[in-house]
């Protein structure tokens, strides 16, 4: 099971994704931390895959950066106000399975008003973010890491005796430090490239 998929849109937060997955991975665990494009394996079915890969996962970390909510499509509408969008499918689909969401702000960005979202994702605004700054990185992610750990187990290291222990009972969500739910989980974008540069297929549908 996948423990914290990223949702983060293109051309406001890949490096920040990348950075974040690049943590993580250290903390937890590869098998436990989910980035479209380092962790599908050749072969598996683009959209299918992510979606189970979201099903399976306890946390969604939805990186917000300055331009999240404006970026548009070729036709000049923003991305978030089409249904289909990766992104916001992820958000809606993770909220509706009662994940955790955990918003991350980066370099000074704002979290969207209710009334600037889709109906659907709207209760996004609900949930208690943190920050991610290019300048303070370190403290930053060493946060998200603190919150992250009540929900995931951390990766068991070779020198280390016995097994990790998974201390999310311990967590305070009710919509708190990070969450709203019983699990949670993160995300891919409508024009996001794939991992081996082919173009992913329609985001799927709802069910």
């Amino acid at each position: 099971m996948t423990g914290v998929f990223i949702n983060y849109r293109t051309g406001d937060g890949q490096d920040m994704a990348a950075l974040l997955n690049e943590r993580l991975r250290d903390v937890f665990g590869k098998e436990r931390v989910f980035l479209d494009s380092t962790g599908l394996p050749a072969g598996q079915q683009f959209p299918r895959e992510l979606k189970d890969r979201l099903r399976d996962s306890r946390v969604l970390l939805v990186l917000i950066g300055r331009q999240w909510l404006d970026l548009q499509d070729s036709e000049g509408n923003r991305r978030i106000d089409n249904r289909k969008d990766y992104v916001r499918y992820e958000i809606r689909k993770s909220i509706k399975w009662k994940k955790i969401v955990l918003p991350v702000l980066l370099d000074g960005a704002s979290l969207p008003k209710a009334q600037d979202l889709p109906s659907d994702i709207a209760d996004l605004t609900e949930f208690q973010f943190r920050h991610l700054r290019s300048r303070e990185a370190d403290n930053d992610l060493a946060e998200i890491v603190a919150v992250l750990r009540e929900h995931i187990p951390v990766r068991q290291r070779p020198d280390q005796g016995g097994t990790s222990t998974n201390t999310t009972n311990s967590a305070k969500t009710n919509r708190g430090a990070a969450a709203a739910g019983d699990n949670a989980s993160a995300t891919y974008n409508d024009n996001r490239s794939s991992p081996r540069g082919r173009r992913p297929a329609q985001p799927w549908e709802d069910e």
